[in-house]
């Protein structure tokens, strides 16, 4: 429970860690596309998500047999576990509850994908499909005791395919269909960033609940917990100093004298190594985590200084290179270093002499991404060639706060310039002034 909270406490802090990235213009609507799936996963989610994802079914599809939470409220009839098929370490309830903090986190991440150009309704209707046809099939298919990717061999410990690849994937297809922002520049860097401290709060906030998103993905207060735990703060630590290292590089080339250090970048390079790690944070020693986080943040800054020059899709956030391309990184590593003997619940990885991992591995990629992609557009696209969901061009330069929340910008008086006044002293030559005429020559 305690892990519950620390997951929920990651929505708001993704809010803060987008809205400090966007322009002022667009700051509160940022927030409100995170905080706004608090009020709709956990209705989707008691209705029916959790009873299609962990309801009786069979490998691909669940049921209606714990809809509204039929079963699993009724403790004393039932006890605290009342699904016997996939047996539980912790009551029915408290799972339900922490696997609902995994559901709403995860469309949250592709609001960044989206920024300053969706329409509100469309967006919210968005969500709720996606989490719906997309996000609780594929939970289904991987945290199920018997879903049909997990029988495989598939192996994933706290969402790396199903949180990161999956939004990082729809993130991408998302930005595709809406098309570039009205102001959209590739060739212009950190852009509209003016609230970064909200983006270091936000990191920092993150970094916590990853250790209750990692860390509670045991089920248990065990050693694997703590395994879990230890490996997602190293491989944050290391994908961060990697990331300051090649800036200080970069910097250099670019013939630069005084050390440069991206703010946002290694805002981001944290969260890189965190989703990196998390396929595996249950699975691998701490070593392979350093590694891990390391490989993570050296890849991904490569290819966003790539993206730049060839990639211009406006995923204004970079949700498909951090979490999508994180994700990826993640779920191939596990496949190479996995260990029965970290823990009995999973097989060796290919350097441990069981190459197959690789492969169930790099399968459960090409399913993930390929359906991610597939829901994404099938839900967008018929809204789009009908009742539209993009924002027009003169409403983006305006900017969504004033557009979808009625926020006028208090500040805007300030911007216009003010007509200073002349000089209390100045010569009498020099003054706007009507001339005084002498009347006394002039009296009969």
């Amino acid at each position: 429970m305690t892990s519950t909270g620390l997951v929920y406490m990651m929505t708001p802090a993704l809010a803060c860690f987008y809205g400090g990235l966007v322009e002022n213009k667009n700051f509160l609507n940022q927030l409100f596309l995170s905080i706004v799936c608090m009020a709709i996963i956990p209705v989707q989610w008691c209705l029916f998500g959790y009873s299609f994802t962990f309801g009786p079914g069979n490998s691909v599809f669940g049921s209606f047999d714990y809809s509204a939470g039929r079963k699993l409220g009724l403790v004393s009839l039932n006890g605290e576990t009342a699904d016997q098929v996939n047996p539980l370490s912790v009551p029915s309830l408290a799972f339900s509850a922490f696997q609902c903090s995994f559901a709403i986190i995860t469309p949250a991440l592709i609001s960044g994908a989206v920024v300053g150009r969706m329409k509100l309704i469309p967006y919210m209707l968005f969500i709720f499909l996606w989490a719906t046809f997309c996000y609780d099939p594929l939970a289904r298919w991987t945290f199920y005791n018997l879903g049909w990717l997990r029988q495989m061999g598939v192996v994933d410990f706290a969402g790396g395919l199903v949180v990161h690849i999956s939004s990082g994937i729809s993130g991408l297809v998302a930005a595709l269909i809406l098309g570039s922002r009205a102001q959209f520049d590739p060739d212009v860097l950190n852009t509209g960033q003016t609230n970064i401290p909200f983006t270091i709060v936000g990191t920092g906030l993150l970094w916590v609940g990853w250790m209750g998103f990692n860390g509670g993905s045991a089920f248990e207060a065990s050693g694997i917990a703590a395994l879990a735990i230890v490996n997602s703060n190293v491989a944050a630590a290391s994908s961060m100093t990697i990331w300051i290292i090649l800036d200080m590089i970069h910097g250099k080339l670019r013939g630069q004298h005084n050390v440069f250090v991206s703010i946002p970048g290694v805002c981001s390079a944290t969260v890189v190594g965190l989703v990196a790690i998390t396929p595996c944070a249950g699975y691998v020693q701490p070593g392979y985590a350093v590694l891990i986080g390391a490989c993570g943040g050296f890849i991904v800054n490569l290819f966003l200084a790539g993206k730049k020059r060839f990639f211009h899709v406006d995923d204004t956030l970079d949700v498909f290179s951090c979490h999508g391309l994180g994700g990826f990184i993640g779920t191939v590593m596990t496949g190479l270093f996995t260990q029965t003997d970290v823990n009995s619940a999973v097989a060796n990885g290919a350097f441990y002499g069981n190459p197959i991992q690789l492969g169930y591995q790099l399968v459960g990629i090409v399913v993930v991404a390929s359906f991610s992609a597939a829901c994404t557009a099938a839900i967008l696209l018929p809204m789009h060639f009908t009742f539209g969901i993009r924002i027009n061009r003169l409403e983006q330069v305006r900017g969504l706060d004033n557009v979808a929340h009625g926020i006028v910008d208090m500040d805007a008086s300030k911007k216009v310039p003010q007509i200073s006044a002349p000089p209390l002293r100045q010569k009498q030559t020099e003054m706007n002034i009507v001339p005084i005429i002498s009347i006394e020559n002039n009296v009969q």
